[in-house]
């Protein structure tokens, strides 16, 4: 373990914390802003990235505040450290990204990629002050493998990275005066802004340019990888254009076969507001190709008026890895007459708060929860409601279960509550958030929500989170918050005038197995039953090819799994391909009838992969998703393997030709983000932060400081986007740009608002396809 502090020390533990080593850090850097990354095969070796100790506290804003690159290769004994800036002897001025290359992957799955231990990847800038604005072309993506003594591959201008499993995602600055391969090129300054994505799937070695059927000024991005590790979804972010103002929304793309032809999954995916980092879209770890997403609705009444300020909000789910989507089911019978708002409607959905409510959102609502250590087990807060109604903060909020992967649910309590796993999902743990006021007791279930056990809590506190090792297998957790006065709970530890308690925290420690002493033996093998995701007939589901049969600890039987217990890998039965095993390829989405239509051609960008003939998209417009596994394919997609392959003897049909963007090189603009995207005001941050934020979103802030200098950068360039705009201005060129007119991108996404159908229907477009006003949110 490592504990760093805000100044001058770290201390390292190699005893779980039960002692502590005080080590200076190297060359007077401070803790504030440090970063640090542990090497996923060498345990004595860590990365820090930190600013140079010449910056003030506030200068992490400011792009001249340079960040070395430092490496410890004994972080658990004398704990010494290398600056890896000073190896590179002149040939780096500061770092901006950066992570051990293989990270993702590990080293076993890492193998035939040609990383060593020492590999790292960054991006930097070579001469002070070159990095002087958003999505720099003087910012380059590198590899070393000695330390940056020699830098072993260079791309110019890839600002930022992300790594998911093999795949290698890149930003590259559009402006970049080079290709990729180092030579010389001339920039069209009539064409998009910002940046284009390119992956590779050979450690970097090899890049593709990636496609995405947008051409629109996008918000930003996210990366949220697949089930297996080995692709991933984009979280396109946007503004919808309404009646009132515009509102945050982002569209899903899924990867498909080659990770770099990118179709829409969902659109209009739903932002809680602008404190929000990230996007309403889960992944139900433990479950294969089971997703849940918010979705915005425009308003249905009153001509002219467009979108309610605040719009309804839909939960949907999908079980086949995006390919459909369908709302959730709500109970039809209910343990609290609170949480029952159907109204005897025939047809009811649930809906969920998701991660926008609960990292930075205004308010905090806990989002649905999962955990690949308990596959199948959610927990949610949120409603149901009938036709027409969505998502309400408050009106029939309640907590909800469900153990068989999202299929069925149940009330839990009324109000919301924040809830942990433990004992591999055998046991449920939760307690009154501090949005419904302050706990004075603990909830334990080991039968999946059906019955809890109530522990006291000697004081009450505003419970803030339950946290639980990573791996989820003690029957331990800790219950964390801020201390609460007598005027809300009388076993609360301040009186009702006493100021200390917004700021003095009360951590407990709850150790199941101890409370419950004899009561819960070891499980043993008639303990234990196989269960499979249902599909709406309560026959076996098939997930991306396959009847999985997982294995889980029966409801009514009470025993403890134990942290050396291993769950036994799901035994799969191979499907038959049928159409739920398709997706909609690069250039074309669904149509009401489930087939595929093609997007016009003119708004699509070129897509080289296609252009090339690397890649051939099926005359049905689908493609097989991302995973799936099933069999038998050439009965749904006649003349391509699912993957971009002609079958022998097959003809090509007349493959998408994108005449909307220039050239390789798309409408892709904004700020490029991979896990957390701010956008919002100073001064409506500083009222947040003082008057809003709970003390776990204080907390966040303090965790995710060191990334305000890329978030600052990121907004000053917006704002200066803006104003140009406004002023009619062109940008400045560069090496190789000319100054001209600026790029105007389209008025509208192809992003195409999908009407939710009766309960358990598939999620699909209107009949007579986009119109004005007609479900299409027009993009500014």
């Amino acid at each position: 373990m490592i504990f760093v502090n805000s100044w001058e020390y770290m201390w390292t533990s190699n005893d779980y914390g039960e002692t502590l080593i005080p080590h200076k850090n190297p060359g007077g850097f401070h803790g504030s802003g440090a970063m640090l990354k542990a090497h996923p095969a060498q345990p004595d070796w860590v990365l820090a990235h930190a600013r140079r100790p010449g910056c003030k506290l506030l200068d992490v804003l400011d792009m001249r505040c340079a960040s070395d690159l430092l490496v410890s290769q004994n972080a658990f004994t004398d704990l010494t450290w290398q600056n890896l800036t000073a190896n590179a002897a002149g040939k780096i001025a500061g770092f901006v990204d950066w992570g051990w290359a293989m990270s993702a992957c590990m080293k076993s799955s890492c193998e035939g990629l040609g990383l060593p231990d020492t590999a790292i990847f960054a991006t930097m800038y070579e001469k002070p002050g070159d990095w002087d604005k958003p999505w720099d072309p003087d910012v380059h993506f590198v590899r070393s493998e000695d330390w940056f003594k020699t830098i072993k591959q260079k791309i110019p201008c890839g600002n930022q990275f992300e790594q998911l499993g093999r795949q290698l995602y890149l930003a590259v600055s559009n402006s970049c005066p080079q290709d990729m391969s180092g030579k010389p090129r001339t920039v069209d300054p009539s064409g998009p802004p910002g940046i284009s994505l390119h992956t590779s799937q050979d450690g970097g070695a090899t890049f593709r340019e990636a496609c995405l059927p947008v051409a629109l000024k996008q918000e930003g991005y996210e990366l949220l990888e697949t089930h297996d590790g080995e692709g991933a979804l984009v979280i396109v972010d946007y503004l919808v254009k309404t009646g009132m103002g515009n509102l945050q929304a982002s569209s899903a793309y899924t990867a498909g076969p080659h990770h770099a032809l990118f179709s829409v999954s969902l659109s209009s995916i739903y932002k809680q507001d602008a404190l929000s980092s990230s996007t309403d879209f889960l992944r139900v770890d433990g479950v294969p190709g089971v997703f849940i997403a918010n979705q915005l609705l425009p308003t249905t009444s009153g001509a002219g008026m467009g979108m309610k300020i605040k719009p309804v909000v839909y939960s949907r789910m999908t079980f086949n890895g995006g390919g459909t989507w369908q709302p959730i089911k709500a109970p039809t019978a209910f343990n609290y007459k609170k949480c029952d708002r159907c109204g005897g409607a025939k047809e009811c959905s649930l809906h969920l708060h998701g991660a926008s409510s609960w990292f930075f959102g205004s308010i905090q609502f806990p989002s649905v929860y999962s955990n690949p250590s308990a596959p199948g087990l959610l927990v949610g807060s949120g409603n149901v409601g009938g036709e027409g109604v969505g998502l309400d903060d408050n009106d029939g909020l309640c907590t909800w279960l469900s153990f068989d992967g999202g299929f069925s649910w149940t009330d839990i309590a009324e109000g919301t509550w924040i809830y942990e796993y433990a004992d591999w999902g055998g046991l449920v743990v939760m307690s009154k958030h501090e949005l419904n006021g302050p706990a004075d007791e603990v909830r334990f279930s080991y039968d999946y929500g059906r019955c809890w056990r109530t522990v006291p809590l000697q004081v009450a506190l505003h419970v803030e989170n339950i946290r639980i090792e990573p791996d989820g297998q003690r029957p331990k957790v800790l219950l964390h918050g801020k201390a609460c006065r007598k005027s809300f709970n009388s076993k609360c530890s301040y009186d009702a005038t006493d100021t200390r308690s917004d700021i003095q925290g009360i951590v407990y420690a709850l150790d199941i197995a101890q409370l419950m002493g004899d009561k819960m033996p070891v499980c043993k093998e008639n303990d234990y039953e196989q269960w499979t995701v249902p599909a709406d007939d309560r026959t076996p589901r098939c997930l991306l090819g396959q009847q999985q049969m997982f294995t889980r600890r029966r409801q009514d039987s009470v025993c403890l799994q134990g942290a050396d217990y291993k769950r036994p890998v799901p035994t799969n039965k191979t499907c038959t391909c049928t159409a739920t095993d398709t997706e909609c390829d690069y250039g074309f989405i669904q149509d009401p009838d489930g087939g595929c239509k093609p997007l016009p051609q003119e708004k699509l960008s070129a897509c080289p992969s296609i252009d090339t003939g690397a890649y051939y998209v099926s005359s049905t417009g689908k493609r097989l998703v991302h995973g799936d596994v099933c069999t038998g394919l050439e009965s749904v997609i006649l003349d391509t393997d699912g993957k971009g392959a002609l079958r022998p003897g097959a003809k090509p049909a007349a493959q998408p030709k994108g005449t909307g963007g220039s050239g390789s090189h798309r409408a892709i603009s904004g700020v490029f983000v991979f896990l957390v995207l701010l956008v919002v005001l100073a001064g409506i941050f500083g009222v947040w932060y003082q008057f809003l934020a709970s003390a776990v979103a204080k907390t966040q802030v303090e965790d995710i400081a060191v990334g305000v200098k890329s978030f600052s950068v990121s907004l000053i360039g917006l704002i200066t986007d803006k104003v140009s705009e406004l002023l009619g201005r062109g940008h400045a060129g560069g090496p190789g740009v000319a100054t001209a007119s600026r790029y105007q991108p389209l008025d509208e996404e192809l992003n195409y608002f999908q009407p939710l159908p009766a309960a358990g229907g598939d999620v699909r477009p209107p009949a007579n396809g986009p119109a004005a006003g007609d479900g299409v949110f027009t993009i500014r």
